[in-house]
């Protein structure tokens, strides 16, 4: 069964040591090519995280992946919360338009030009935050 864990906390923690990938490999009892598949992808096996968590002497749970797929496809983490964030930002300004319409401080081709603004505003808000979570998956070039 692989694994999700947080390729970036992964290299943090070796930078911090300033070890090279092939002694963290050589520390933890990993291949280097498995230690490059971590640090590259975030998957590994149960028995990979818990080596590296001893190496770097933390939990092996610290070491979970935040702000990606999980493995049947949900979403989690950081990109979980923006989303929700744009849906009640979606549900209030809506509920502020419908009240503004039946007050009668709008009519409804204002009304409309609005709905039609703020769902396109949290459309391209949610495009975003699944760009800029891809984005900030991949790897550094260095």
């Amino acid at each position: 069964m692989e694994y999700m864990i947080n390729s970036e906390l992964v290299k943090i923690l070796r930078d911090e040591k300033t070890w090279s990938q092939d002694h963290l490999a050589s520390v933890s009892g990993l291949s280097l090519r498995t230690i490059q598949r971590i640090e590259k992808e975030g998957k590994c096996s149960l028995d990979s995280k818990r080596a590296l968590a001893s190496v770097f002497e933390i939990n092996a749970n610290e070491l979970d992946s935040i702000g990606h797929l999980t493995k049947n496809g949900s979403i989690d983490g950081n990109k979980r919360y923006g989303y929700l964030g744009a849906g009640v930002g979606l549900l209030c300004s809506y509920s502020a338009i419908t009240y503004s319409l039946i007050d009668g401080s709008i009519r409804s081709g204002a009304a409309g030009l609005c709905y039609g603004s703020v769902g396109a505003a949290v459309g391209l808000t949610c495009w975003l935050i699944d760009y800029l979570s891809k984005r900030s998956n991949q790897p550094v070039m260095r």
